[in-house]
């Protein structure tokens, strides 16, 4: 069984419904696109783990703090990282994303440091497809959420993010609309 940690936007805050109506919504930005599943807004901080009878979630320190910048949109060729916004790797998110390779994969301390170093690149999905992006659907996507944004009282990507949130044990196998949260616990801070 493949099981993902997710990290997402407190449910309760305007950003979390925010984020869901860009991924409900931006699959309408070109027809090339109308095929593209919805899902939760989230950054993956480690995908892979395999299910056993521990509470994964119970293993974690889940500092309150926590914040999450985006940094900008961004395009890439992967199913999962198809149109997404690029996120800052504070050091709470690389420590967090590093405790879970040692608590939850059986990393090394140091192995866990070199892959979040030189492989973890958080991210926050809006468009899963396999589709290629030309330019012409570059340009419909960035005119969407350009617009979404402004709609929602962002100018810039300064101050996009949120605090905290909820830590989801995510079965991640199959097609998306099967997903199935698993365990949550969500942020004190």
């Amino acid at each position: 069984m493949a099981l993902s940690l997710w990290l997402t936007p407190p449910p309760e805050s305007p950003l979390y419904a925010q984020l869901s109506q860009l991924i409900f919504e931006l699959p309408e930005a070109d027809p090339s696109l109308k095929s593209s599943p919805a899902f939760l807004p989230h950054i993956t901080v480690i995908s892979g783990l395999s299910q056993t009878n521990t509470s994964y979630l119970t293993l974690l320190n889940f500092p309150g703090e926590l914040a999450v910048s985006v940094k900008s949109l961004a395009f890439g060729g992967a199913y999962f990282k198809k149109v997404f916004f690029s996120i800052e790797r504070s050091h709470a998110l690389a420590e967090l994303a590093k405790e879970a390779r040692v608590k939850l994969a059986n990393m090394s301390e140091d192995e866990a440091q070199q892959t979040v170093e030189n492989e973890y690149d958080p991210h926050a999905s809006l468009v899963y497809n396999d589709v290629e992006l030309n330019e012409t659907i570059k340009e419909a996507v960035w005119c969407v959420v350009k617009e979404k944004l402004e709609k929602f009282g962002y100018t810039t990507w300064e101050g996009l993010g949120w605090k905290g949130g909820q830590l989801l044990l995510v079965l991640t196998e199959g097609p998306v609309d099967q997903w199935t949260v698993l365990e949550t616990i969500t942020s004190t801070g």
